[in-house]
Formats: C-alpha cells, structure tokens, sequence
C-alpha cells in the first residue's frame, strides 16, 4: 500500500467521514481517490479557509480532528484564515497539504511558500507524511490534545526521518492549598472554561447550589436554563449582568480551565481564585490564582456541593437582564422568537458584533454543542463555514445562523453547498446597516463614521440568486411568520431583520 493510501486508510479507521478542501493535480487528487475507496466523502468548498473552518467545527463537535486539504503554496495561504479561526478557538483539525520535501533545490519554485513559517502562528505545528511516522493518528492526537488546534500534515515524497509529535505535559499532583481554600469558602463560584467541557464536567456542574459562569466560548457546559447558571462570564460585564452583581459579593473563585484567551479581560477577582488546568497558559498569572492544580481534586465536587448561596440573587439579576433585552424590537426579541418558533433544541451559531453580545445573554443554551461562535477568536465572519460543517457533520440537528453586516460577506459562497446538499441552514441577518459595535467608538470620540455605514445592506437578490427561499422582517409579527415559515426538512434559508441604527447602538448600555 502506497503512503497516500495507508493515510486514507487510517484516517477512515481513526472515523473521519468527511474532509473539506479544494484539490489540486498532485498528491491532494490522490489522497482523495484513496479516501473515496474507504468510503469517506470529499467536501469540495468554494475557499480553502472555509474547508479549514468547516473541519475545525466537526472538530469542535465531535472531539476528533477534523481534516481539510489544499495544495501547495496558495491554496495553503487560502487555509491561513480557517486555521487562524481554529487556532484561536481551540478546534482540533489536521490540514493536509501538498508540498515540496524538505531540502528541495531553490530552481523548484513553481508556488513555493515557506509553509512551516506561515504555519507558525496558526497552528500546533506539523509534520510531513512518511512511512516512518508520525502517523495520522498521532497527528490527530496531537490535534485534539490540551490546548486543542490545528496541525499540519504535508504531501512531500520522501522526507527523512523526523521527530515524533509533541506529549501532552505530565499531571502534576493535587495542590493540597486549592483544597484548603476551597474549604474555608462560604461564598464560592465557579467559572468554567471549554476545559469543563471537553472534560464532561457541566453534569457534576449541575448539581451544585452556588453560581456557576462559563467562559462565552463554554456556553452551554450546563443547561442555562437551570437555576445555578449565571451566563457567561467575560471579565468586561456592566452592572446589569451577573458577574457585576455577584461575583463583588463572592469570597472564592473556583475556575475550571480558566485562560486568558477566553475572556475579554484578564485581571485579578476582587476575591481569592484558584484553577485548575493541566497545562500552563502563558498569561494566565494576571488572574493572580492563590492556588493551581493540573488534575481535578477527587473531593472538589463534594466540597462544593456543601454551599449554597446566591440563587435567588442570580434569578433575580437575569430577570432583570432579560426585561432590558426584551425591550423594544432588538436582537434580544429576535433571540427569543428564535426559540419559541423553532425550540432551543436548534444548534445556534452567532458570528461576532453587537448581536452576539446581546445573544450571548439572551439565548439560553441547553448544551456546548448547541452553541456555537467564535468565543475565544471573536474572529468576524466565521458563523457561515462553521454552521455549514455543522450540519454537514450532524445534519439531523437544524441550524441557525446568525450574522451582521460586518461578517455576511466573507464567506457567503458557501451557501451554495448548502443549496446542493439541502442542508437544514438558516441563515439570519441581523442588520442595522452600519458597523455597530465599531460605530459606538467613532460616535464617542467625533471620528469618521463613513467607513462604517452601508448604503444598502440587504443580500436579498444574491440569496435569491443562490435559490434560497428569502424573508425580511421589520417588526416582531414579521418575524414570527418568517421564521414559521422555514421548513428545515426542504433545506436552507434565508432571513434579514432589519433594525432601527440608533436603539441598536445603544443596546449593549449597561452590559459590556
């Protein structure tokens, strides 16, 4: 068996259904004629970064790497977005590219990139495909692997032997003062970060009787619904969220993968805080923790499990919350009709903006992997490629897509694949016309708003061109009717709600 096919051998065998990407001639052409014969399917998208996206979101779902391909040179500078947004996010992928072997003469320079350096600040780092290893497998590990992201695997012929990939730092033991904190607490909280959820932790989460936050990129580690859920956490929040009212009255933060890359401030608690994380994240000391552990305390649920306080305080402030949010025809009416129309059993994706702040607090997740946007990136521009590989990864599942005016565009040929493949999609536009979150700023401080402003910022026709079945709503009975009259079954859609400019700037006042 040839190298090209032993990796789509291993790949099929380590449960990859689908890779994202656009071939070329070479070794990619191979690689999928290979993968076809072991039964795993060639999504050919329309920009190698999305298929990068794409993979990363099947990553994300399911905790396996997920792979896309591209060629050499250019069509691996086209993945440099997707890899970024997976990087940035922790998505666990593998992208397999064609390249020239290392120690190749200058005179071959047909689309000739240095791939290692372009590679470096997007990826784990990589490696090149040889019969001495490493594997698929490993490289998928590797991948998946505290802190998750992508990998780079190259196509280049015969390459000499390298080094194996990376180990995962060894678990240090139990930090016997976290403990001790933990049990002089009388008013503990916790905040989890994705950690807790690639570790199952939202069950034991659930049972608990104190607040409990996530990091926006965890939402939905436990059902939000339930009464010791206090939302999202993010470091920034004003004094209608729960982290402005209860966390000043909190005497011990417990975090749970707390990183500085999933908030939107990093600094100390106004309490003592510890964490607990199996890896060092660089940053992470201006949390100022009293105390760390790499490994969960056996004890540390018991111990939490004895305190109870601060629910009823919680229930009151998210109802506060949500009337602000429900006020007037905004995002946080539109969440809210999103939910009663088509149930929170829908996986939701939010691009980034002003929308996704208000989502964020107005939508309650049931579970992590109904929930989906970049929380750890803010990277505009990702929700069409991530929901698209959502569905195609689950596509029992609908899903709804949430963009603004700034991040519609950049990937919006994509939707011709969920055209073609009738995936259950929609797509919804959250438009006030302008550049909301940014407009805040230039308003603040007298600078141009020109840049900012959309003429016209309806994507109707080319939806319609798409073959896309199209709404529009300007107030809530629109709404309603539009989203009734989506039929996931018949496969995609589009909606654009339109919103008044000014009461949209100023709907974040008092929460961020």
């Amino acid at each position: 068996m040839s190298d090209i096919g032993k990796l789509a051998a291993d790949m099929a065998a380590r449960g990859v259904a689908s890779v994202f990407g656009i071939t070329g001639s070479g070794a990619t052409l191979t690689l999928l004629d290979e993968l076809e014969k072991v039964g795993v399917r060639a999504v050919r998208t329309h920009f190698e970064g999305s298929a990068a996206l794409m993979a990363g979101t099947v990553g994300r779902l399911s905790g396996r790497a997920g792979v896309a391909y591209g060629i050499k040179g250019p069509g691996f500078a086209n993945l440099v977005p997707g890899l970024a947004a997976s990087f940035l996010d922790a998505y666990p992928m593998v992208a397999v590219v064609e390249a020239y072997a290392p120690g190749s003469t200058a005179d071959k320079a047909h689309k000739r990139l240095d791939h290692a350096s372009l590679a470096q600040a997007v990826t784990k780092g990589g490696r090149f495909l040889s019969p001495d290893g490493p594997g698929f497998d490993a490289l998928a590990g590797w991948a998946e692997s505290e802190v998750p992201g992508p990998v780079l695997l190259e196509l280049g012929g015969k390459v000499p032997p390298q080094a194996p990939v990376p180990v995962g730092a060894a678990a240090a033991p139990v930090s016997e003062p976290l403990m001790a904190l933990v049990a002089r607490a009388r008013r503990p909280v916790v905040i989890a970060g994705t950690l807790a959820v690639r570790k199952g932790w939202g069950e034991a989460l659930s049972r608990l009787g104190l607040p409990v936050f996530s990091s926006a990129a965890a939402k939905g580690v436990l059902d939000e619904t339930a009464p010791m859920a206090a939302g999202v956490y993010t470091g920034v929040g004003l004094e209608l969220t729960p982290e402005s009212r209860l966390l000043p009255q909190a005497d011990l933060v417990v975090g749970l993968g707390l990183r500085p890359n999933e908030m939107l401030a990093t600094k100390p608690f106004p309490c003592a805080a510890v964490n607990i994380d199996p890896v060092a994240v660089p940053g992470a000391e201006a949390f100022a923790f009293a105390a760390t552990a790499t490994e969960l305390p056996a004890d540390l649920w018991q111990a939490l499990a004895q305190h109870s306080w601060g629910l009823d305080q919680l229930q009151d402030t998210l109802a506060s919350l949500q009337r602000t949010l429900q006020h007037g025809f905004l995002p946080g009416r539109a969440f809210a009709s999103i939910a009663q129309t088509l149930g929170r059993s829908v996986r939701l994706v939010m691009d980034t903006g002003y929308f996704c702040t208000i989502g964020e607090h107005a939508w309650s997740a049931p579970r992590a992997d109904l929930c989906l946007f970049s929380g750890q990136g803010r990277y505009m521009g990702t929700a069409v490629p991530m929901a698209l590989g959502a569905a195609i990864h689950d596509p029992a599942t609908p899903v709804v897509a949430v963009a603004g005016d700034g991040g519609i565009g950049m990937y919006l040929g994509e939707m011709r694949l969920a055209v073609e493949r009738r995936l259950p999609v929609l797509l919804v536009l959250m438009t006030d016309g302008r550049f909301g979150s940014i407009s805040t700023r230039a308003i603040k401080d007298g600078l141009t708003r020109a840049p900012l402003e959309i003429g016209n910022p309806s994507w109707m026709p080319i939806m319609q061109g798409f073959g896309l079945p199209c709404w529009r709503a300007n107030n809530l009975d629109e709404l309603h009717a539009a989203l009734g009259s989506w039929n996931p079954g018949g496969g995609p859609g589009y909606l654009e709600i339109a919103f008044d400019a000014e009461p949209y700037e100023r709907m974040c006042n008092k929460i961020r």
